[in-house]
């Protein structure tokens, strides 16, 4: 991991995944890194809406207006963040979290992979597993993950 030319970094807009930001900073200046900033919008094609509630959803445009937010959500964190400290441009998927992050970084050709973990209970992890996890397992690089402060085998 001498030779780092690309840093994946992924966010949920959670103050956890921001967590991962400063070493991503730290790893971009060291080795004069870019930084790819991604956001992927969990693909939800499934909608329940009872009976009774007369509903008729354009799916087509609220799938096109959520993504236009996570691009301006996006734009506000490179502000906020990486403005005028590293090379960094952002993208905005649609798609199952892990699946997109790790085709992203195979075709962007990411050296590293930094993300934050939630670092949720047994149960949660349980029964919905972790994109953290997935991506790990999956990635074609190395991949750092940040966990909270205060989690369970995190020092306080």
């Amino acid at each position: 991991m001498t030779d780092i030319k690309t840093i994946l970094v992924t966010t949920d807009f959670s103050d956890t995944s921001e967590q991962a930001f400063e070493p991503a900073l730290t790893l971009s200046d060291k080795f004069g890194a870019r930084i790819i900033l991604t956001h992927v919008e969990a693909d939800l094609d499934v909608l329940v809406v009872p009976e009774h509630m007369a509903v008729n959803l354009d799916l087509d445009s609220i799938r096109v207006h959520q993504m236009e937010k996570t691009k301006t959500m996006l734009a506000e964190q490179v502000d906020r963040w990486f403005a005028g400290k590293a090379e960094v441009v952002t993208e905005a998927l649609r798609g199952t979290p892990h699946v997109e992050i790790v085709r992203l970084a195979k075709e962007r050709g990411a050296d590293l992979i930094v993300m934050a973990t939630h670092g949720r209970g047994f149960i949660s992890h349980a029964i919905l597993g972790s994109t953290t996890e997935r991506v790990v397992r999956r990635a074609p690089c190395a991949v750092l993950v940040i966990r909270p402060p205060g989690s369970v085998g995190a020092d306080s």
